[in-house]
């Protein structure tokens, strides 16, 4: 009560798993953790969860993790990357993170039973924004820090899960919260000045580069797109833009788009974490990654 905070995941019974992994040196945030399936030497298909919080909380450890994690009963290796929040370092310092990290488990699949051929992305709130931004950025080298290691291998993935992301982050500051929402909590840090230094409204030339429906191409890759219909925090229409956008590039095998009556955002709203909802994703990354 009264904190932002969420819980962290017991993983102490998992018995394959590599934690706090450093994939860049700039930062002690820029670690990850590698969980394998019980049993197999792999390689792995490997999917790469990115935590949300509002760009300034989360933890690779927290709770958000639960979807994800339950790869490694499907035979997925799932790995959990820490990045900068807006509270060390502005924008785009997470996107650059998001994408070393991915540099970096390509460059040491072999070491960790990764299959680099197929590897996956997937994140929930300010994680699914990272995820897309990184995927509809994927071959543009203004978006990417290759100072941070592995520079000779590439960020790309094979697939792409958002959960109640948020996308249009100019529309979303603009657009006045719903009076539920923790959004429109007078005590809610300033999430424009420590992202970006400034009000998005007064940068809105510059927050062009920060809008991936804004860089989205053909070359985008498939993508599981879900939302509640009710979320206070990140409305609907943010996934509704993505889905508009991506549609109108890719063919339609692509792109699943799943808008899920009356539910609120991750965290507030358990039944994410329900069975059904999880079997959504993984039919989703089977039929793209295995």
């Amino acid at each position: 009560p009264g904190s932002m905070e969420t819980p962290t995941v017991d993983v102490s019974t998992i018995t394959r798993k590599f934690l706090d992994v450093p994939y860049a040196t700039q930062s002690p945030s820029q670690k990850l953790d590698i969980y394998l399936p019980p049993e197999g030497e792999g390689p792995f298909p490997t999917l790469i969860f990115v935590h949300g919080g509002a760009f300034i909380f989360g933890d690779k450890r927290d709770t958000q993790l639960l979807q994800a994690l339950d790869g490694i009963n499907r035979g997925y290796a799932v790995v959990s990357v820490e990045y900068r929040r807006a509270m060390e370092a502005k924008y785009p310092a997470g996107l650059f993170d998001v994408k070393a990290a991915i540099r970096f488990l390509r460059a040491h699949a072999a070491e960790y039973k990764l299959d680099p051929e197929r590897f996956a992305s997937c994140g929930d709130s300010a994680g699914g924004y990272y995820v897309v931004m990184a995927a509809a950025t994927q071959n543009n080298p203004a978006f990417e820090d290759l100072s941070m290691g592995n520079p000779e291998q590439s960020s790309a993935v094979s697939a792409v899960v958002t959960w109640f992301g948020v996308f249009d982050m100019l529309k979303q500051r603009n657009d006045p919260p719903p009076q539920d929402s923790p959004m429109a909590d007078p005590n809610m840090p300033n999430i424009d000045m420590l992202l970006y230094g400034a009000p998005s409204a007064q940068i809105s030339g510059l927050m062009h580069f920060t809008n991936p429906l804004n860089f989205i191409s053909k070359d985008f890759p498939p993508v599981y797109i879900s939302h509640g219909t009710a979320d206070v925090v990140v409305p609907v229409v943010q996934s509704q833009m993505l889905a508009e956008k991506v549609r109108s590039v890719l063919p339609p095998e692509k792109v699943e788009v799943d808008f899920l009556e009356g539910f609120n955002h991750g965290g507030f709203d358990l039944r994410w974490n329900e069975k059904e909802y999880v079997d959504r994703t993984f039919r989703f990354l089977d039929k793209h990654l295995k």
